[in-house]
């Protein structure tokens, strides 16, 4: 897949013949996928990839040669995609080569610039002794815009990680602000040993520096958070003045160990059944409970070895003592938003997918909207995607195909902020 890309320099000046910003799609069979192509005619040599579908964006391109024809390449890190076209006046089309699967390309020159609609800048910004760094990305009309805070899931991602929504959004005139997680790329830190609170208070940093860019409308900030991201989202935004409203995209409510166990038991429920999966269920809740308290783990090493060679041992991927797993375990397992959502007095949209199967989409909805609409159901929005994942993408419908934004997203953000604020 296109995902995963590595860093690689292009060979030779960019010609006026393939200059400029190009759209089009791939068909691999009946499949296909959006993409776009840059060659920065003010940076000889290098072109830029996107697949949005795919949450690649501006992706450099490897073994670039251009002219009348074009040949670059995009290199994962276990695949290698070649792309050899030929370009006809404002048209550009070819093949492409992926292992053993191949398809065409078809691309149309829609402007001889490659300027984005909007400006990039690098900032940072402090939470105690912890720097944040990230970019902003600002529209370039005119006049003060709404604003959002990007907020990471749990994994150790950087600002790049949202920048394909950050950039939908900076294109429709909000300004975004997407950050390296603590520990993370230029952030100091470390996430490992970081509660949820203080990773709450890290976004409540860089929402504070977002309300004072002087091209913000400080009663338009808001934030928006993925998975871990809008588990937080709540606690970003309660009694602080700054928030104005809130986008959670498939995040859990309640107890965090909770959310935990609806992962692993899906897991589990898609491999095993009967007895079996009684037994691998009792026992990954039991290391919960054990990694949750901080308890001995005399009991739970008896219980594992007693388990034997049994098929399912190995998915539950139970730690070794030694794991930074049970300390950090320990900080975040108990986590619950319940009173952070409780609190919260601004308009929010909650997406999920319906195909989630890290978090129980129907559940985190009636439980978000009963805590909500206690004080003001008028000002929340639910979308839930049909057949969408955890990342909101449908996944593919045949065999050569690639997943995709779930329909009407990332553009329901934009619809919420002109509508709520």
């Amino acid at each position: 897949m296109l995902v995963s890309l590595l860093l690689a320099a292009g060979l030779v000046a960019n010609s006026p013949a393939v200059a400029g910003h190009w759209e089009g799609f791939m068909q691999r069979g009946s499949a296909r996928l959006a993409v776009s192509v840059d060659f920065p005619p003010e940076q000889p040599g290098t072109g830029r990839f996107t697949a949005l579908d795919l949450g690649a964006i501006d992706v450099p391109v490897s073994h670039l040669t251009l002219g009348h024809t074009v040949h670059w390449e995009l290199i994962g890190d276990t695949t290698t995609t070649t792309f050899d076209g030929t370009v006809g006046g404002d048209s550009l089309s070819g093949a492409f080569r992926e292992g053993d699967r191949a398809g065409t390309f078809t691309l149309a020159r829609t402007s001889a610039s490659t300027q984005k609609a909007y400006s990039e800048k690098d900032v940072t910004f402090v939470n105690g002794g912890v720097r944040l760094a990230g970019t902003v990305f600002a529209p370039r009309s005119p006049g003060k815009h709404a604003a959002l805070l990007f907020v990471h899931g749990s994994a150790p991602e950087g600002r790049w990680g949202a920048k394909p929504i950050a950039d939908y959004v900076a294109r429709h005139g909000i300004v975004a602000l997407v950050y390296d997680k603590r520990g993370v790329g230029g952030s100091s830190g470390d996430w490992h040993t970081a509660t949820l609170q203080d990773l709450a208070a890290d976004a409540r940093a860089g929402i504070h520096l977002l309300a004072a860019q002087a091209d913000v409308d400080p009663e338009k900030v808001g934030v928006y958070g993925h998975s871990q991201g809008a588990e937080i989202a709540p606690a970003i935004a309660q009694g602080n003045p700054e928030v104005h409203w809130i986008v959670a995209a498939d995040g859990p409510v309640g107890p965090q160990y909770r959310q935990d166990l609806y992962r692993v038991d899906t897991a589990l429920a898609e491999r095993y059944s009967g007895q079996q999966l009684r037994d691998a269920e009792r026992l990954y809740a039991e290391f919960v409970d054990v990694a949750r308290s901080g308890a001995p783990h005399g009991q739970l090493r008896t219980n594992i070895a007693t388990a034997g060679a049994t098929p399912w041992l190995d998915d539950l991927a139970i730690p070794g003592d030694d794991s930074w797993i049970w300390p950090w375990y320990r900080l975040v397992g108990n986590y619950d938003n319940t009173t952070a959502w409780s609190a919260v007095r601004v308009p929010v949209l909650l997406l999920f997918g319906s195909g989630d199967r890290l978090v129980p989409p129907g559940e985190s909805v009636a439980t978000t909207l009963r805590i909500l609409k206690a004080h003001d159901p008028s000002r929340v929005v639910v979308r839930v995607f049909p057949g969408a994942d955890h990342m909101l993408r449908v996944p593919p419908a045949i065999p050569d195909g690639w997943p995709h934004n779930a329909a009407g997203f990332p553009a329901v953000i934009v619809e919420f902020a002109a509508d709520a604020l």
